[in-house]
C-alpha cells in the first residue's frame, strides 16, 4: 500500500521517509514520493527529504542535483527561517555551477540577519569562483572578526590575498605571521619524542590532499621517479578521503599512509612514530591543509614546496623551495622560511605527450590574431581585464578563455559582465567548454597565437602546457612569488622578450607580437624542443640537486645531534 494514499501527511509518515534517508535507501525513498499524488512535493518536509536524497546519493547526476537545488531554494523562499535549506542550496550551487539566484538570497540574508558563519563561508566561495576576489576577502574578514581562531578560514583568507591587486608581500606576510600565532601548540607530554638519528635511508614524507590527479602531479611524478632511491625512503601521507585516483602515484612511494581521519595530535604522533626525517608540505594554505602538524614540528626538517606559491608564515617550516627569479636574498624578511634554491626553476614538469601535434598559427587561416588564457577564472583580476581590453581594442584581435571552475553559461555571463565595462565587442571573446580529457584539452591550445598570463597571480600548469604546444606566454612581472612565476618560466626558456615590467609594456608587447606572425611561426616550430632542453623539463637535474641539498641538511642535523 502506498503510504501517500491519503492527502494529509502525518508526522509518522515523514519520520518513515526520514528513516529511509538516514539508512541511505535513496531509490526506494524517491520511488515512494514519485509514485504518490502530485501534490505531495508541496509539503516542505517532503521537499527537503526528496531534495536531500537527490543530492546525497552516490550516483547523483548534475540534473538531479539541479532539481534538489531548486527544491531547497523553494523551501527557503517560502520560509526564510529555514536556514538549512539555504545551506544545502549553497553547497549544490558550487557543484552545479549556478550562482545568480543564490547570491541574491545570500546578500539579502546578510542584510537582515545576525552573523552566520555558514552563509559567509558560502558567499566567499562563490565570489572566489566568480573571480570577485576582493568581495571574497571582505566576507572572509567578517568571519575572522567573529572567529579569530578559525584557522581554516584564515588560510582561505591568505590564499585569496595572493589573487588581489590591493595587497603586496609585506601585507601578506604580516597576516601569515598572525596566522602562525593562532595555531594550537600541543604539550610536549602529549607528543611522541622527536627522533634525530641515522637510518639506513633518509626518510622523506610528502603531505597533501592532492595525490589524485591534481595539477601538482605533473610536477611531482618525475621528481619521485628521479630522486635517489638508495639514499631516500619515500613516504606519502594522503590527506584525501580516497586513494582511488592516486593509484598512478602509489608505486613511486615506499610507504603510503591514508591519514585523513587522524586528528592533528594523532597525525603528529603517527609521523614521529614513522621516524620521518624530512617532511615536505605540498599544500600550504590551500584547502584541507594541515599546517598545525608543521607548527608542532612533526619532523626534524620541514619544507614547503610546489602546491603553494608563497610563505606559510610558520617559523617551524625550515625551508621553501624557490629559484633566483622567484625571490632574492634581500627578501628573506618577507618569508618565514629559509630559501632552498633550485638549480634553475622552483619546479620542473614531466614531459608531456609527444603525440600532440603542434598546428600552424591560427592567424594564417583566420586573418586575425588570437590571444588566449586557460587559467582559472579567479586569476583574471579587474586589472587583467582592463589590460586585455586595451589589447583587444588596439589589435581587433580575439581572446579565447576556458576555465573548469564555472559552467560555460556562468563563465560567459561573468566574463562579459567584466569586459562590458571596457566596451569590448562580445564577438572578440570566445568561451570554450572545460575538457575532462587531457588530450582534448591540450589540442585547444592550437586555437591560440599568443597566451596572455594573468596577474597578480600567474599561471603555472597552463603556462607549461602552452609552451609544450609551441605557444609563448606573455607575462607581467610582480613583487612576490605568485606574480613572478611567469618571469621564472620565460627566463629559463631564454624568452625575456615575453616579460613585461609594467602594464603599459605588457600592452605594447602584445600589440608588437600580434604584428610579428613570422617570428611566432618560427618560435612555434621550435619552442617544444627549446623547452625540453631548458631547465623547466629537466626533472632529473632538479631531483639530483634537491636530493643533494636534503642530504646535506640531514647530515648537518645528525652531526649537531652527535
Amino acid at each position: 500500500m502506498n503510504i501517500f494514499q491519503k492527502e494529509i501527511i502525518s508526522t509518522e509518515k515523514i519520520k518513515e521517509l526520514e528513516k529511509k534517508l538516514v539508512n541511505k535507501e535513496y531509490n526506494d525513498l524517491e520511488k515512494l514520493i514519485e509514485t504518490s499524488n502530485k501534490n505531495i512535493l508541496e509539503h516542505p518536509a517532503i521537499k527537503i527529504i526528496y531534495a536531500s536524497s537527490k543530492s546525497l546519493k552516490p550516483n547523483s547526476t548534475i540534473n538531479e542535483k539541479r532539481i534538489a537545488y531548486n527544491l531547497f531554494l523553494e523551501v527557503y523562499e517560502k520560509n526564510l527561517h529555514f536556514k538549512q535549506a539555504l545551506y544545502n542550496a549553497c553547497t549544490l550551487s558550487l557543484q552545479i555551477k549556478e550562482y545568480d539566484k543564490i547570491l541574491i538570497l545570500l546578500e539579502e540574508f546578510i542584510k537582515k540577519n545576525n552573523y552566520d558563519k555558514k552563509v559567509y563561508e558560502a558567499i566567499y566561495k562563490i565570489y572566489v569562483t566568480l573571480g570577485k576576489i576582493d568581495k571574497a576577502i571582505q566576507h572572509l574578514e567578517v568571519i575572522i572578526k567573529n572567529e579569530p581562531t578559525n584557522l581554516k578560514v584564515y588560510s582561505a583568507y591568505l590564499f585569496c590575498l595572493l589573487y588581489s591587486e590591493k595587497y603586496d608581500q609585506k601585507d601578506y606576510i604580516k597576516h601569515a605571521f598572525d596566522f602562525s600565532k593562532k595555531i594550537r601548540i600541543y604539550n610536549e607530554n602529549e607528543k611522541k619524542p622527536l627522533l634525530i638519528r641515522d637510518n639506513n635511508k633518509i626518510k622523506i614524507g610528502f603531505m597533501t590532499p592532492h595525490f589524485d590527479g591534481n595539477s601538482i602531479d605533473g610536477f611531482l611524478e618525475d621528481f619521485l621517479n628521479n630522486i635517489n632511491k638508495k639514499t631516500f625512503e619515500l613516504n606519502a601521507f594522503n590527506l584525501n578521503s580516497s586513494d582511488e585516483k592516486s593509484n598512478h602515484l602509489k608505486h613511486l612511494f615506499d610507504n603510503w599512509y591514508h591519514v585523513k581521519d587522524l586528528n592533528d595530535l594523532e597525525l603528529i604522533n603517527f609521523i614521529r612514530e614513522k621516524e620521518i626525517n624530512i617532511l615536505i608540505d605540498l599544500v600550504g594554505h590551500g584547502p584541507d591543509n594541515r599546517l598545525t602538524i608543521f607548527k608542532n614540528r612533526a619532523a626534524p626538517i620541514q619544507i614547503s614546496w610546489l602546491g603553494y606559491c608563497n610563505s606559510t608564515g610558520l617559523k617551524e617550516m625550515d625551508y621553501i623551495i624557490v629559484d633566483k627569479f622567484i625571490v632574492q636574498d634581500r627578501e628573506k624578511n618577507l618569508f618565514s622560511e629559509n630559501f632552498l634554491y633550485a638549480p634553475e626553476i622552483w619546479n620542473t614538469h614531466k614531459l608531456m605527450n609527444e603525440d600532440l601535434n603542434i598546428s600552424s598559427p591560427p592567424y594564417l587561416k583566420n586573418e586575425y590574431f588570437t590571444f588566449g588564457s586557460f587559467n582559472n577564472f579567479s586569476k583574471i583580476s579587474d586589472k587583467t581585464v582592463m589590460v586585455w581590453s586595451e589589447i583587444l581594442k588596439k589589435t581587433e584581435g580575439k581572446l579565447i578563455l576556458k576555465s573548469s571552475s564555472q559552467s560555460k553559461i556562468e563563465l560567459e555571463k561573468s566574463i562579459f559582465n567584466k569586459f562590458s565595462k571596457d566596451l569590448i565587442n562580445n564577438n572578440q571573446i570566445e568561451i570554450l567548454e572545460g575538457q575532462r580529457d587531457k588530450m582534448e584539452h591540450m589540442k585547444l591550445y592550437n586555437k591560440i597565437d599568443l597566451c596572455l598570463d594573468t596577474f597578480p597571480y600567474n599561471g603555472v600548469t597552463t603556462s607549461f602546457e602552452a609552451i609544450w604546444m609551441g605557444i609563448p606566454v606573455l607575462c607581467l612581472t610582480g613583487n612576490n612569488f605568485v606574480s613572478r612565476c611567469g618571469e621564472s618560466i620565460n627566463k629559463n626558456l631564454g624568452l625575456s622578450e615575453f616579460i613585461a615590467k609594467d602594464t603599459n609594456e605588457y600592452i605594447e608587447k602584445a600589440i608588437y607580437f600580434s604584428k610579428k606572425p613570422n617570428f611566432l611561426i618560427e618560435l612555434r616550430k621550435n619552442l617544444r624542443i627549446k623547452a625540453k632542453n631548458s631547465g623547466i623539463f629537466q626533472s632529473e637535474r632538479f631531483a639530483e640537486h634537491i636530493g643533494n641539498k636534503l642530504k646535506e641538511f640531514w647530515q648537518k642535523k645528525t652531526d649537531l645531534k652527535k
